[in-house]
């Protein structure tokens, strides 16, 4: 999917997966054409709908991004938001509420209805589709999507033979596209890629992001940790996100020393062998902590898992919006107005 493997021994898979991906080319293809002759109906509610999603499978960061989005329309827009979430999984809904306690988090398959009940039960006056892109069955008033600046659109082929989950040409139906983690990218890659954009779609709206690390939680002292507390300390990571490689790279950007990267893939559930493997790469060496993502924390902490005498530290990531915010003010603004 990736095409990180090279040699003819990989290339049957390849060939599979790209038989399959044709497969899924036309079954995409197929319900848009239903949803065009309003066989399958996308159902309206009277509030202001926002769809957070993106192209490509994972690792853009649309959850930090929709509690970014929250905050500023309860803050600064003075709007109430309620937040839609399909709820494949109880950890997603346990991390927007850790981060959002005062914002609603309706869970369902049936996103209309949830929109009604967060104007029925907390007169909400903005919805904001977590993963929504993809989501037809709900109109929506403004379509953000956010593209990895580092590797936007992976090698370019859907999914399963590439990451992509639409074509390209799907963001000609964006409004506002997010360019997240800026701080990894060259100036010169990000004009190509907006450029590369703009071709597609030449009325989107640009924004720039980066993931900033809040704090580090000590779960034993029961208390956050300044980032620079990893300084110099001898580390092992764990974790299953879409983006392992980004996670590993800012732990080193906070000075961290890290022995090993014990990463799974993106959305694993943890079991008891996993967490004894864990430890049992731990055992012998000579370690400050271990550090996860507040993702996988949740996850461990659903299932109580214990570490042991290992302390498994959990970093705090916001997105931070670094430019074309007040673009987004503006257009919110604007879409409430109307």
């Amino acid at each position: 999917m990736t095409d990180k493997r090279k040699g003819v021994i990989f290339a049957p898979l390849k060939a599979a997966l790209y038989i399959l991906s044709i497969l899924y080319a036309m079954a995409i293809f197929a319900r848009r054409l239903l949803y065009r002759f309003k066989i399958l109906k996308s159902h309206s509610v009277p509030i202001k709908v926002i769809s957070v999603g993106n192209l490509t499978l994972g690792g853009t960061g649309k959850t930090p991004f929709t509690i970014a989005l929250a905050g500023i329309l309860e803050n600064e827009l003075k709007r109430s938001a309620a937040v839609l979430i399909r709820g494949y999984g109880w950890d997603e809904q346990a991390l927007l509420k850790k981060n959002m306690p005062d914002i609603p988090v309706l869970v369902g398959e049936d996103r209309a209805k949830s929109a009604h009940k967060a104007i029925r039960l907390y007169g909400s006056q903005f919805a904001i589709l977590d993963d929504g892109f993809q989501h037809w069955e709900l109109k929506r008033d403004l379509d953000i999507v956010l593209v990895d600046a580092r590797n936007p659109f992976g090698n370019g082929r859907l999914f399963p033979r590439g990451v992509l989950r639409e074509p390209l040409s799907a963001l000609k139906r964006a409004h506002v596209v997010v360019l997240t983690k800026v701080n990894k990218a060259s100036p010169s890659h990000l004009e190509a890629l907006r450029s590369r954009i703009r071709a597609i779609n030449s009325h989107v709206v640009f924004l720039e992001a980066v993931h900033r690390p809040k704090y580090l939680y000590d779960p034993k002292a029961r208390k956050n940790r300044d980032i620079f507390f990893a300084k110099g300390k001898k580390v092992i990571l764990v974790s299953s996100i879409g983006d392992p490689e980004y996670f590993e790279e800012t732990a080193k950007d906070l000075g961290a020393v890290v022995l090993e990267h014990i990463s799974f893939g993106d959305h694993h559930n943890y079991t008891l062998r996993d967490v004894e493997t864990i430890i049992r790469r731990c055992g012998g060496r000579s370690l400050d902590f271990l550090i996860t993502t507040e993702k996988d924390a949740v996850k461990f902490a659903r299932m109580s898992f214990s570490f042991g005498a290992y302390t498994m530290m959990q970093l705090a990531i916001e997105m931070e919006i670094t430019a074309g915010k007040e673009l987004l003010v503006a257009r919110l603004n604007s879409l409430y107005s109307r």
